[in-house]
């Protein structure tokens, strides 16, 4: 008995996908988990790690050259033997590698900040995709109690030997408004499914928990001006000085490298044997192009990029004042809206009427209809803040501002 005991145990302790030992109960440890294990932040760290070679292959500094020549003549009939041996150093000059350096390190931190603010943004999208899981668990509930108690007063109006008219409409109406929930029901069964295999994936558990939690959505009063270090608005500035960078690094270009080093050459003539050195000296001769095109081309992608630059801004602005103005009027009505606690407590008061037979059948089928579509509203209420936070943040750049929902 007790060795079935222990391997149960031990059975439930090595299963990697039991709930408990995932520990994902509610919204809250899902995002916990995003945050430290999620499979998405490996990715971001590997996509991270891509970029840091960048600034590295930008400071290698050219290798030196060697050349070596062997010469071989007859010379009536003396045998003559030339060998020379050069070994040249490479100077960048205009600043090439300095630029290129420069370059590399405002392409890292272009790269790293749009991979920080995409995983702000995925992150976001797995928290509403857990919430609306848990929303679908509460309208499955609040579907099939509708659906149980319509069948109640259907089976009890079907056992009776004679309806009235009143009863007879009813009754038919009843067999329409449960067939009806059924479908709605089927509905929200199969979308639940769908959202509880992307919530496995997320959380990297095959039954994780699924719990219901309002969130704690604080009222956002800054102005975008005091931001705009970060976030959106400051990627755009990234991209102007990337651009920067690129024209200095093609101005650089204009400039020819120098080789310079010592030479040594070697020569026998029979029996006599002659040694020379020196210093080679060669670079290339600008007389066809100073990488003009280069240059024009990184000037109209400089001048097309500000301007860019300068039409996003003015939108975010915009956007950001618009979106603001949203998420404020809906989080006043939301706010208004009773909690699901004191929905609950004032429906079981009416169910209890229901059962009592105090209530028209035709009350009875609007109060439950009202009771669902009450709580749709009140779920797309609060998914639509979410994603309108979720933008607002994108934009100041507040990328934990996700810590303050829960």
């Amino acid at each position: 008995m007790h060795f079935i005991k222990i391997l149960l145990v031990l059975s439930w302790v090595s299963d990697p996908y039991a709930s408990e030992y995932c520990g994902i109960k509610n919204g809250k440890s899902f995002y916990s988990y995003l945050k430290t294990k999620g499979p998405m932040l490996d990715e971001v760290n590997k996509r991270k790690e891509q970029f840091k070679p960048e600034i590295t292959i930008a400071q290698q500094r050219p290798n030196p050259e060697i050349s070596f020549d062997y010469l071989k003549s007859d010379q009536f009939g003396l045998t003559s033997n030339s060998f020379n041996l050069t070994a040249q150093h490479i100077i960048e000059f205009g600043s090439k590698r300095d630029r290129r350096v420069a370059k590399a390190e405002v392409l890292n931190e272009l790269n790293n900040t749009q991979i920080d603010l995409s995983m702000y943004s995925s992150t976001s999208s797995a928290i509403l995709i857990y919430q609306k899981t848990a929303q679908h668990e509460l309208l499955i509930r609040a579907v099939k109690e509708a659906s149980e108690t319509f069948s109640k007063i259907v089976k009890k109006l079907s056992g009776r030997k004679q309806l009235n008219p009143e009863e007879t409409v009813s009754l038919s109406t009843l067999r329409l408004a449960s067939n009806e929930y059924l479908a709605r029901l089927n509905d929200l069964e199969n979308q639940k499914s769908l959202l509880e295999g992307q919530v496995k994936f997320f959380s990297d558990c095959n039954n994780p928990g699924i719990s219901y939690a309002e969130l704690n959505f604080p009222m956002i009063a800054k102005p975008l001006d005091s931001k705009n270090d970060s976030g959106l608005v400051r990627l755009e500035d990234v991209k102007v000085n990337l651009a920067n960078k690129e024209l200095d690094l093609q101005k650089s270009l204009a400039y020819s490298n120098i080789l310079v080093g010592p030479t040594v050459e070697f020569q026998n003539q029979g029996a006599d044997h002659f040694v020379s050195g020196g210093v080679a000296l060669s670079f290339s001769l600008p007389l066809f192009h100073a990488n003009d095109g280069g240059k024009n081309k990184a000037v109209k992608e400089f001048e097309f990029q500000k301007i860019q630059t300068k039409n996003n801004k003015r939108n975010l602005h915009i956007e950001r004042e618009n979106l603001l103005k949203k998420y404020q009027r809906s989080i006043l009505t939301f706010k208004k809206m009773p909690s699901l606690k004191d929905l609950n407590r004032k429906h079981q008061e009416v169910e209890q009427l229901f059962s009592r037979g105090v209530v028209s059948i035709a009350m009875t089928i609007e109060s439950h209809r009202q009771q669902v579509d009450f709580l749709k509203s009140r779920f797309e209420i609060e998914n639509d803040l979410l994603e309108t936070y979720t933008k607002i943040n994108l934009i100041d750049g507040e990328l934990s501002s996700l810590d303050d929902l829960f």
